[in-house]
């Protein structure tokens, strides 16, 4: 078996499997859509299969599982979940409701070797990577709650009821961990399961060159890009990756992209008081941008102890906005959600390895 558990089979691998075990494909797809549409775990609870197929699952072990820890609900209404993994790691995961959508943030390691000078994550260092099937939990769990907890935490009738779109912008840096997280996308991606299309799954990296080409060629998720700073002297201090991957190198790996038509790649530009904010930096920013099928996503600074940096004024964002406009590219503001239990974005992390923040100046 390719993956060491049923639920972090794709479809076709799940089909041969069972195939090899005397079962038939639609006995396979039955179980597939138990396993992901349902989010069934036992298998007292899959009664749509066939006795043969039961049989079979009573040779097997418990499907492992993960456990919901905490949840936390913000002022807005964004839940943070804090989940833990068989190993005894904390993982965390944001669902945020919005207006037409519910999106699940998840994580794709428990810390993070990225490093990042922003991010609360980088500090605990990288613990491991997660399984597929650890990153697919996730959503199972969060479905749950969302489903149980929406109108506790106010939302009408006519909120969606299910997840529907999925960002990989949690705990880790998504393509240092690629195997799983394509496995995922993967399985989210089937019609038997939650039918997530590309469009509604977003993975995020902060500039892992190799992999990002593959990524997207793969058509299992939308990409965006964690930029950050128009200069690689700043961009080597906010972001380490730089180092291996800078601004020059990153931009010719997007170019050589052979983007699908109407598909646009996120530049995530976290805007920081004092540091990249300047009218330079929006001229730079274009520059960048230029030849891309880009938008500017601008995001709020979440704050966290010992981080150093302070959140960009209202008036300087819509100014930097301005500025972007000018220069004819199309930028969009992501509001901070959650940020009052610590569940904004960069506000992740559970006990880890503890390092010290870094020097900018």
């Amino acid at each position: 078996m390719p993956a060491a558990h049923l639920h972090e089979l794709t479809l076709p691998e799940l089909a041969e499997h069972f195939r090899g075990q005397g079962l038939n494909t639609h006995q396979a797809r039955l179980t597939f859509s138990a396993l992901h549409r349902h989010g069934s775990r036992e298998w007292k609870d899959f009664s749509a299969v066939s006795i043969a197929c039961r049989r079979y699952f009573e040779s097997l072990l418990p499907l492992p599982c993960l456990t919901l820890q905490e949840t936390h609900r913000a002022s807005d209404g964004t839940l943070k979940l804090r989940i833990r993994t068989s190993a005894g790691h904390d993982v965390e995961s944001v669902i945020i409701p919005a207006a037409g959508r519910v999106t699940l943030c998840v994580s794709s390691q428990a810390g993070c070797a990225a490093a990042c000078a922003f991010c609360h994550t980088g500090t605990m260092g990288l613990l491991r990577n997660l399984e597929a099937w650890e990153i697919i939990e996730q959503h199972r769990i969060a479905s749950e709650v969302w489903r149980r907890g929406r109108f506790e935490a106010g939302f009408s009738e006519e909120t969606h009821a299910l997840i529907t779109n999925i960002v990989f912008m949690g705990m880790g840096e998504p393509l240092h961990n690629e195997e799983a997280v394509l496995r995922a996308c993967r399985i989210f991606n089937e019609d038997l399961g939650a039918a997530f299309s590309r469009r509604h799954i977003v993975v995020s990296t902060a500039g892992v060159g190799a992999r990002i080409r593959p990524l997207y060629e793969s058509g299992a998720a939308s990409l965006a890009v964690s930029l950050h700073a128009t200069t690689d002297e700043l961009r080597d201090k906010l972001v380490p990756l730089n180092r291996q991957c800078n601004l020059v190198a990153l931009r010719r790996i997007l170019l050589d992209i052979s983007w699908r038509p109407r598909e646009s790649l996120t530049v995530a530009y976290l805007l920081l008081d004092g540091v990249n904010d300047t009218r330079d930096d929006a001229r730079r920013l274009r520059e960048w941008c230029e030849g891309l099928p880009a938008k500017v996503n601008l995001l709020e600074f979440n704050p966290f102890p010992g981080s150093g940096f302070k959140r960009a004024s209202p008036e300087k964002l819509a100014q930097f906005r301005q500025w972007l406009h000018d220069e004819g590219l199309f930028n969009t503001h992501r509001r901070s959600r959650g940020d009052d239990v610590m569940a904004a974005c960069g506000q992740l992390a559970t006990a880890g390895k503890k390092k010290g923040k870094a020097n900018i100046s």
